[in-house]
């Protein structure tokens, strides 16, 4: 977890226009970060997928191949939701963060609380990027699927898509580690990283699918 003064202002970010998350990444505050971005990404991901299925069941198609793109369009505006969540949740929980750092720790009672504090909020922040880590893969395997059975003049935007969701995958998991780091419960940090080490594995398979699937249709 980075440490550093948090100064928002009210608007959330996942409501600013494209300038503007652009610029406000690009200053000296702490957030947006690494987490808000991985969910951005993510969510342009699933965004691909979904205009990949616009347009191939506004095609005369199979109505059998038609039901399954709409089906999948579905998947992904579910996927396209919560990563969209994730923009805003990853810096709500650093604030918690913040927020637990600055508690008083003049007596033991303070002292401990606090500690207690940080420890529950460093949890927060590590299941918030592996929660958007975890909508990645499926956004890869819809990425796979759309591949397979979208329209071939975007198969290249169904790559993309793919390619996306890996970073972003990869990313997340990255802000799970930063905050393990600092958690003092061993089960629970063992726990995780065996999670982790799952969800890296699986990327890993998606991913070779994706090149494969793009080389094959491109």
């Amino acid at each position: 977890m980075k440490i550093g003064y948090q100064n928002r202002s009210d608007q959330m970010f996942v409501d600013m226009t494209i300038g503007e998350f652009l610029d406000k990444t690009a200053t000296g505050t702490p957030t947006p970060g690494g987490g808000s971005v991985c969910a951005l990404t993510g969510a342009l991901a699933a965004s691909l997928s979904i205009m990949v299925g616009e347009l191939t069941v506004n095609k005369d198609i199979d109505e059998n191949l038609r039901k399954d793109a709409l089906d999948t369009m579905e998947k992904s505006k579910m996927l396209l939701e919560k990563l969209k969540k994730g923009i805003d949740e990853d810096p709500e929980a650093f604030d918690k963060v913040m927020e637990a750092i600055r508690l008083p720790k003049v007596s033991d009672d303070d002292k401990k609380k606090r500690i207690d504090s940080i420890q529950k909020a460093l949890k927060e922040a590590a299941e918030t990027p592996y929660e958007v880590a975890k909508l990645c893969i499926q956004v890869m395997e819809v990425s796979i699927h759309m591949l397979k059975i979208g329209n071939k003049n975007a198969a290249s935007d169904a790559a993309v898509s793919g390619y996306l969701a890996y970073a972003a995958l990869n990313g997340a998991i990255h802000n799970v580690n930063i905050n393990l780091n600092s958690i003092k419960d061993v089960d629970y940090v063992n726990e995780m990283k065996k999670n982790v080490d799952n969800i890296l594995s699986k990327s890993e398979e998606l991913f070779a699918t994706v090149k494969s699937e793009a080389d094959r249709v491109i």
